[in-house]
């Protein structure tokens, strides 16, 4: 077995240091930056930056100019070479877009201003914008399916005290209408409620968001049938005390949600236990649509014990198909790593991206016929780009 491992460590090395996506496709850019002032991201919880139909792919992001962000859209449009001219769909102070392919339709959300705005894009042209009434002083945002309609949800306040809140987003004759929102959990027991993930499983609409208010950050999740009868909160991270073995112990940040084969629904995270070199890639699994969720299993092999890992995304086909990507330095430079579901086990990481460009801050997603689609960004000779890869595993 360790001989197996060795090779593939050899391999990935030798893949990262030509430069090659193990994937095997060339990617393409989106949009690119020579000026240094100008900073393009993809941020958002969930890492929703991206989704795809078997039609055409959208990729949502920001970008900061003189000290004001504005948020873009992208589509490209199957078999073509590239993507159309990036369209600005903010006009005041705007971050953390998001988007998702739900019921035949694209919905793209954003902040600006501290209020969320919603809209439907056709054929790749955004549409007109809907503000949901209660959303104000909003920090992050995050968006998932629901049965023909878009899950939004989101955290307000401040350092002192933040909550998170669901809605509901549908068309109805060509226009968004959105449900109230609800908060999902208690303020009084749950005081720093952060990074909401949302998706709809078994019939059941399931958020999840982190919490500090015991000391550490711990993770959590409700669901239920509506906004309006979302269960009590139930924790998904296993607690690590600090001890000499385990180190610094628990600490969940950064959790990202999709639907899996066979209808299991699967949350990854970044998780500071049993390692004093940072965060890792754990994962845990929920069978009846969030009510329970099982065991912790580590994403990440034993090559990524010995450096952080950061930004992971996740995305799923809902069919064969469910993968993590996200970027961690185990070579030395920035590098994108990849991992695939096999029943409850993870296969070993695969180097995804590499080179001189040094690759970060990646978003992917699925399209209903397997082909995987990913974006991230990256720093080269020709300045920032936010480039897309698409391929098949």
């Amino acid at each position: 077995m360790r001989g197996q491992y060795f090779f593939q460590m050899v391999l990935s090395s030798i893949l990262l240091l030509t430069g090659v996506c193990v994937a095997g496709n060339v990617p393409i850019t989106v949009t690119h930056t020579v000026d240094k002032s100008v900073f393009i991201q993809l941020a958002s919880p969930g890492r929703k930056n991206i989704a795809a139909s078997n039609k055409q792919v959208g990729v949502v992001w920001e970008e900061i100019r003189n000290g004001k962000a504005t948020v873009f859209a992208a589509f490209k449009r199957a078999g073509e070479p590239g993507f159309n001219k990036p369209t600005p769909l903010s006009k005041g102070d705007a971050y953390s877009p998001v988007i998702a392919y739900c019921g035949d339709l694209f919905y793209l959300s954003w902040i600006e201003e501290g209020s969320i705005k919603v809209m439907l894009a056709d054929n790749g042209q955004p549409g007109d914008i809907l503000p949901p009434a209660e959303s104000t002083n909003v920090n992050e945002l995050s968006i998932g399916c629901g049965a023909n309609s878009a899950l939004i949800a989101y955290s307000t306040g401040n350092s002192n005290k933040s909550v998170v809140y669901a809605t509901q987003v549908k068309p109805n004759k060509g226009r968004l209408e959105a449900e109230n929102s609800v908060p999902v959990a208690p303020v009084e027991s749950f005081r720093f409620q952060t990074n909401p993930g949302i998706v709809l499983n078994k019939g059941r609409i399931v958020v999840t968001w982190h919490d500090r208010s015991s000391g550490t950050n711990l993770l959590y999740a409700t669901s239920g049938k509506t906004l309006q009868s979302l269960s009590d909160t139930v924790q998904i991270n296993e607690l690590i005390k600090k001890s000499h073995e385990w180190g610094s112990g628990s600490s969940a940040v950064s959790n990202v949600l999709s639907n899996g084969p066979k209808d299991r629904l699967v949350v990854v995270w970044l998780d500071k236990r049993a390692s004093r070199s940072g965060y890792k890639v754990y994962s845990a699994f929920s069978h009846n649509g969030g009510l329970t969720w099982g065991d912790n299993y580590k994403v990440s092999d034993e090559w990524g014990d010995i450096v952080p890992a950061w930004t992971p995304a996740i995305a799923s086909d809902g069919n064969k198909q469910l993968s993590v990507l996200w970027m961690d330095k185990r070579e030395d430079d920035n590098a994108l790593w990849i991992s695939h579901l096999a029943g409850l086990s993870w296969s070993q990481d695969k180097a995804f991206q590499s080179g001189d460009t040094e690759p970060h801050s990646p978003a992917i997603a699925y399209s209903p016929d397997g082909r995987f689609h990913a974006a991230w960004i990256q720093k080269g000779a020709n300045g920032t780009q936010l480039v897309y890869l698409e391929t098949e595993f």
